[in-house]
């Protein structure tokens, strides 16, 4: 029987996600403010911005080598995804971008992590997935769907993620990364 520890009681919240790189979140930067203004939102910061591939809450510390050789486990191949249009969830009242079109990798790659981390014990959201990057909260307004000038994000590298929520919103920390 394993003897409970402080250390094997600790816990973070984490998930697994996409990172966009410099150019990316660059060419983000202008849309965020615009969308968070129509919205009414608070902006997220540029360096915040990831979209999340599978969120897992709060884990033991003690979980993280077996996190880790799941998402070292992952298939590799990059893929090119088109974020081409922006809207709000209307409950959560979250502004995003997305891609029109989810590529098949990204589609791939997201089935098997649900499945590595299922077959693992580990718990993650049930609602389907539909990828998006948030680049408001709070907001007062909604967006219909609207098509913008496409943002070529050249996806190349998985993280396995650490996250606090502050005063100031959340801060994350890279736990671990692997490329695709």
């Amino acid at each position: 029987m394993l003897r409970e520890t402080a250390a094997n009681r600790a816990t973070l919240r984490a998930f697994f996600a996409l990172w966009p790189d410099a150019t990316v979140r660059a060419a983000l930067a202008p849309l965020v403010r615009d969308i968070a203004r129509k919205v009414h939102g608070r902006p997220t910061a540029v360096e915040s911005i990831h979209l999340t591939l599978a969120f897992l809450g709060e884990v033991a510390e003690a979980a993280l080598p077996s996190l880790e050789a799941i998402g070292a486990a992952m298939p590799r191949g990059t893929c090119v995804m088109q974020l081409a249009q922006c809207g709000t969830f209307g409950g959560a009242r979250v502004a995003w971008v997305a891609p029109a079109e989810t590529p098949p990798e990204l589609v791939t790659l997201e089935s098997q992590l649900r499945a590595a981390l299922a077959a693992g014990g580990f718990r993650t959201e049930e609602r389907p997935f539909a990828p998006h990057l948030t680049l408001a909260r709070k907001c007062g307004r909604a967006l219909p769907r609207t098509a913008i000038t496409p943002i070529a994000w050249n996806v190349d590298r998985l993280s396995l993620v650490a996250s606090s929520l502050e005063p100031g919103g959340a801060r994350y920390r890279e736990i671990a990364g692997w490329p695709l």
